[in-house]
């Protein structure tokens, strides 16, 4: 299981522009990015996307995070599948099971 610590530095490092585009495509908005929303009928892109504080906030239905948190509803797995993978991915562990 990952230590807090390191969910909280895979928080830090993970891209959430990365994250969220590779699910949905994000368009500039005035301070965020902006896009429809994946876990509600979505018609007003009520997603923003925050680069300068690497969050997420959907308006329309209130779901909210950093890219741990997106990727565990979008995917539907736990924090420790995904921080797991997070991990191996950014190079802060070599295999999953010492994450």
């Amino acid at each position: 299981m990952p230590s807090d610590e390191l969910i909280s530095h895979i928080q830090t490092k993970a891209n959430i522009v990365n994250v969220v585009s590779a699910y949905i495509p994000l368009q500039d908005s005035r301070k965020a990015l902006k896009g429809r929303c994946p876990f509600h009928p979505d018609t007003n892109a009520s997603l923003m996307v925050s680069q300068e504080k690497n969050t997420f906030k959907c308006f329309g239905c209130g779901k909210e995070g950093g890219p741990i948190e997106f990727l565990m509803a979008v995917e539907g797995k736990s924090r420790t599948e995904i921080a797991g993978r997070l991990a191996v991915k950014l190079g802060l562990v070599h295999d999953m099971r010492t994450a």
